[in-house]
């Protein structure tokens, strides 16, 4: 029986330090991973125009937002509405992609919070609204 076979050769060839060997490189490779894509992001958002590729397909941007107030249905203004400066987008993919990688799904939390934000968004101090011009 193969499965057996496979199941014995596997057991009987890893022993625990070299499965902690190889666990530590993991950690180390996610971690570098997970380091590029926050610099990805803060790059599009604070760069870029605030938007990452799928956000400007998609007509959408990160701006500053310290008050949001409904002025009609799916309309809401947003106070103040600047650009995302580099500390407030390295603040918000810090948060986003390290919230993710420890198995917190960080965007859930826009059920919660009011105008559909994230938590990363209301500890940043962003909101993500369309683009002026896209209908």
């Amino acid at each position: 029986d193969i499965s057996k076979f496979a199941m014995h050769y596997i057991i009987e060839e890893i022993d625990e330090d070299t499965s902690m060997e190889d666990l530590q490189k993991m950690m180390i490779v996610a971690l570098i991973y997970r380091l590029l894509v926050c610099f990805y992001e803060i790059i599009c958002i604070w760069g870029a125009g605030g938007a990452t590729p799928g956000k400007f397909l998609l007509g959408l941007r990160v701006v500053t937002c310290d008050t949001s107030v409904l002025i009609a249905p799916s309309r809401v203004l947003v106070i103040p509405s600047s650009n995302v400066s580099m500390t407030t987008s390295t603040i918000r993919a810090l948060i986003k992609n390290f919230s993710i990688a420890s198995f917190f799904p960080a965007f859930i939390t826009l059920l919660f919070f009011q105008h559909n934000r994230t938590a990363y968004d209301i500890v940043a101090g962003t909101i993500v609204v369309r683009r002026n011009g896209i209908r």
